[in-house]
């Protein structure tokens, strides 16, 4: 999933936009690049957050919360809430976290507290914090929440399709993605219909920058939108994209529910580089050239 305030200048880069060091237009990786490493739980992990090389946090079903501290991966929060689906830092303590029920929970001073809501109750699929007062929400039945100096507002649009994806920088430049080829655009403060170039469900969302992203989405397809325009690439296989992630030189990965990596291309487009046992779910490069990618029944790879 996600994507992606702001300590200062390099820190945002380095973090919140996933920016890398890497060289190259094209990818040149092998499969034996990626390897397995233990995983202190066997439940599933479904999204990933990379600060730095040392410091990687993860975030899965009944409430797990890991953290990798350059050594091994350990088990921060064993029972916090149900599921949780998306986790996202906006500094290196500060955090958000989301999940079933319309449960949400804040990181700060190194504790995880749950941020109480009465708006609605459908799952909260992923997130844009913005900082640690203020963050955005989207998940079930078209949900769109926002969160800003202690207070709760409703921003869903009107629509019944659930939302996988959400970007929010203004009141004229924010995104939302969903099933049923939903794309919506921020506009005037309310979301306006955006016309999908295929058919297919978006299940998630990576933002390089504040004006071009990518959506991933069934059938195979990657949509890439930039400077307000949409076009649409497609992996090799049609399976559905759960996570992706892209650096600055172009280049860009993603995680199928096949349980395959496909590396991106802006010249050779998407091909396959590694195939798993198991449905992966969320893939980060915390800088330079060392990723990880999370998965079904607590998988972990590292490259």
């Amino acid at each position: 999933m996600k994507w992606y305030v702001v300590l200062a200048a390099a820190a945002a880069c380095a973090f919140w936009l996933g920016c890398t060091s890497g060289g190259g237009s094209g990818p040149d990786e092998q499969p034996a690049d990626w390897h397995s490493v233990p995983s202190p739980t066997s439940k599933d992990i479904n999204a990933l957050w990379g600060i730095d090389d040392d410091n990687v946090w993860a975030c899965g079903d009944n409430g797990t919360i890991l953290h990798y501290d350059g050594s091994e991966w350990r088990m921060t929060i064993t029972s916090l809430a149900p599921d949780l689906f998306d986790l996202q830092f906006v500094s290196e303590t500060q955090a958000w976290a989301c999940g079933v029920d319309g449960y949400v929970t804040r990181y700060e001073n190194g504790h995880w507290n749950q941020v109480p809501q009465n708006l609605r109750t459908y799952d909260l699929h992923a997130l844009h914090p913005r900082d640690a007062t203020e963050s955005w929400f989207a998940g079930g039945h078209g949900t769109v929440l926002h969160y800003k100096d202690g207070g709760w507002i409703n921003e869903s649009p009107l629509i019944e399709e659930d939302l996988y994806g959400i970007r929010v920088y203004s009141k004229n430049n924010g995104w939302l993605v969903g099933d049923g080829g939903r794309i919506l655009k921020r506009q005037d403060g309310g979301w306006v219909q955006v016309t999908s170039p295929v058919q297919a469900d978006y299940r998630c969302t990576f933002f390089v920058n504040d004006h071009e992203g990518w959506f991933g989405a069934s059938d195979g397809y990657a949509i890439h939108l930039k400077n307000g325009g949409l076009t649409k690439t497609r992996l090799p296989s049609a399976e559905t994209i759960l996570g992706l992630y892209f650096k600055q030189d172009g280049r860009g990965y993603a995680v199928t529910q096949g349980g395959n990596i496909f590396v991106y291309g802006p010249s050779a487009g998407w091909s396959l580089w590694y195939s798993s046992n198991r449905q992966l779910h969320d893939i980060t490069y915390p800088v330079g050239e060392r990723g990880w990618v999370v998965g079904a029944r607590g998988k972990i790879l590292k490259h």
